[in-house]
Formats: C-alpha cells, sequence, structure tokens
C-alpha cells in the first residue's frame, strides 16, 4: 500500500497547487500574479504542439511540456495517473461510486471505445494547422480552469455569501452560544483568501457547469470515464507511452483470473491478460499490483533487451473476495 498511498499524496498535493494557482489568479488578476500562475498550462504537451500548430511559435517556457513528453516516453503515462488535478478530481468521482465487484470488472476491461479519444485528438490538431485553435475545448487543464473559473468558483462564492450573510443576519443559537462566534471568523478568512469581492457572472457558466456535471456522472457509471474515452492529452501521451521502457509482468503461473486488478485499473488497460496489456492506456496507478492476491503482478524496466525488475509483486495473500466466498461456503 505505501506505492498507492505515495500516488495519492502526489496527486492531492498537485491538485492542491492546481487550486491555489487558481485562487491567486482570480484574486489578484493575471499582471499581479507569480509567473508560475501558468504552470499546469506550460507542463502541457497538447497546448505546446497546438499552439505551434496553430501559429507557427510558442513562448520559451511553453518547452517546459517536454519534461512532461519525456518522462512519458521513459516511464509511460505517469503524467495522467499522478499529476494530472482532472484526472484526480475524476479518480476521486469514480472512487464514491457504488456498485458490484462484478460491473466493476464487466466495466474494467478495454473496449474500442477508448480509441474515441484519439480521434478526437487528431480533429484538434489538424484544426489547429488550419489555424483554428479548438484544443482548449477539451484540454484537461483549460477545461477544469475554465469550469472552475465560470460555473464552480463563481457558484461557491454566492453560496458563502448568501449563507454567512443569513447566519450574521439571524444568529442563531442554543442559549448564550451563538452560531456567528464561529462562523464570523471563518467568513472573515474565506473573504480575505479565497472569496472575491466582485465576482462576475460569466455567459455559459450554467452549461459549462452543466457539461462537467454530465461527465462526471459518466465518472461514476465508468471509471475516469473522461480520461479512458475523450482525452486528447492522454491519447497524445499514449501515444508517447508506446516506447517506455517500464513493463508489466503478468506470472502466468500464480495468475488465476480472478480479475480483481481489472476491477480496480484506472485505465482499463487489461492487466490481466499476460502478453495483451495495453501500455498506451495504462495510467501507471498501480492498483493489479496491489490488488492481485497471487503475488502475479510486478513491473520490469527494459532496456537494450535487457529487463529488470524495479517494482516487485507483492506476497500472495488471501483477497476480500476469497474471504467472502469462504465465509459463505462454512455457513
Amino acid at each position: 500500500m505505501v506505492l498507492i498511498y505515495f500516488r495519492r499524496l502526489v496527486q492531492f498535493l498537485f491538485f492542491a497547487l492546481f487550486v491555489l494557482i487558481f485562487l491567486r489568479t482570480t484574486l489578484h488578476g493575471e499582471n499581479d500574479t507569480e509567473p508560475w500562475a501558468t504552470f499546469f498550462f506550460d507542463i502541457d504537451p497538447l497546448v505546446l504542439l497546438s499552439t505551434w500548430l496553430a501559429s507557427g511559435s510558442v513562448l520559451p517556457k511553453m518547452f517546459l511540456a517536454l519534461i512532461v513528453v519525456a518522462l512519458t516516453l521513459l516511464l509511460g503515462r505517469l503524467f495522467c495517473g499522478w499529476i494530472c488535478p482532472l484526472g484526480t478530481l475524476f479518480n476521486f468521482i469514480s472512487a464514491c461510486r457504488k456498485a458490484r465487484l462484478a460491473h466493476w470488472i464487466q466495466t474494467g476491461t478495454w473496449n474500442r471505445w477508448q480509441k474515441a479519444k484519439y480521434l478526437l485528438l487528431i480533429g484538434l490538431l489538424v484544426s489547429s494547422l488550419c489555424g483554428l485553435h479548438l484544443a482548449g475545448i477539451f484540454d484537461p487543464l483549460p477545461f477544469l480552469y475554465r469550469t472552475f473559473a465560470t460555473s464552480v468558483y463563481p457558484a461557491f462564492n454566492w453560496g458563502a455569501d448568501e449563507l454567512f450573510t443569513w447566519l450574521y443576519e439571524n444568529d442563531p443559537g442554543i442559549g448564550p452560544v451563538r452560531v456567528t462566534v464561529v462562523s464570523e471568523p471563518i467568513y472573515s478568512f474565506l473573504r480575505d483568501y479565497v472569496l472575491t469581492r466582485n465576482p462576475k457572472p460569466y455567459d455559459g457558466g450554467v452549461l459549462i457547469g452543466l457539461l462537467f456535471a454530465l461527465v462526471a456522472i459518466f465518472a461514476l457509471m465508468r471509471f475516469r470515464f473522461w480520461c479512458r474515452y475523450i482525452c486528447p492529452l492522454g491519447a497524445l501521451l499514449g501515444l508517447c507511452s508506446k516506447t517506455s521502457r517500464v513493463e508489466l509482468h503478468n506470472d502466468t503461473e500464480k495468475c488465476d483470473h480472478c480479475k480483481l486488478c481489472v476491477a480496480y485499473c484506472h485505465g482499463a488497460c487489461d492487466p490481466h491478460l499476460a502478453g495483451e496489456w495495453k501500455k498506451d492506456e495504462c495510467l501507471q496507478c498501480f492498483n493489479c499490483r496491489e490488488q492481485c492476491p497471487n503475488g502475479a503482478i510486478g513491473f520490469r524496466w527494459s532496456w537494450f533487451g535487457r529487463s529488470v525488475e524495479v517494482i516487485h509483486p507483492l506476497p500472495p495473500r488471501k483477497s476480500k473476495r476469497t474471504k467472502e466466498n469462504e465465509r459463505e461456503s462454512e455457513e
């Protein structure tokens, strides 16, 4: 679990950084923010490529995206599984779904509709080549920022103002203990560091919010629906990851085809099929290794014909599914 907890920590930190940058930009304006205000856009390879195709030039700091490309070429889609704030958000939403294990397994295998994101990527790049910059509509980082800026943040700002104003005017409580004793310091903090005093309404904010909500609903049906079927940045990094030196190894002698690895796979990359693992769909979540009760799954580093195991399989253990079956048979 150490590796899984570490991944979750990294995901949380990058998501928190995204929110921090968003608040700094929103509260202080573009001209007063730090140079790192555009950090997530600068490390976005799709922004780099589409901007270059559309205009023939890019800002020097946008070449930071080449670091992400280099990491993907060597290690696979770590950006998608560990760094992308939208992926982290949908990861959390999908984890809240309630379904039987059989449903998780059924929806966790690869299917041909995952090719749709590659077709979308081609369409966006062709449009950029024609001078029509449409990549920002579907790129996950601009999509998340736009959703926060035009829908989520204005709604939160309005809701917080209405709530704390009502508490101040009505001052509810029990006897001498009043809610405002706690609510006013909280509101003061939010007003100084989170809320904006002059919120601006955005045309289309409701529509953008509804679109995000729709994708979130799909994420409850299919784990990380956006990442599997829509994300053009994921498609671009998927193409780059084909050269990754990190390889999943499934020991066929230990594997009993329980498909627990499939149920918890973020990318639907078929880790249970030895020799048919889809590297370009793997988000490097490493859940397959964690969930395998037989210790059959590990990861190797392949280089110039040599293969070295860098993430060893976990020791065999009884899975929750096995324990439940044994309990039922005893009863």
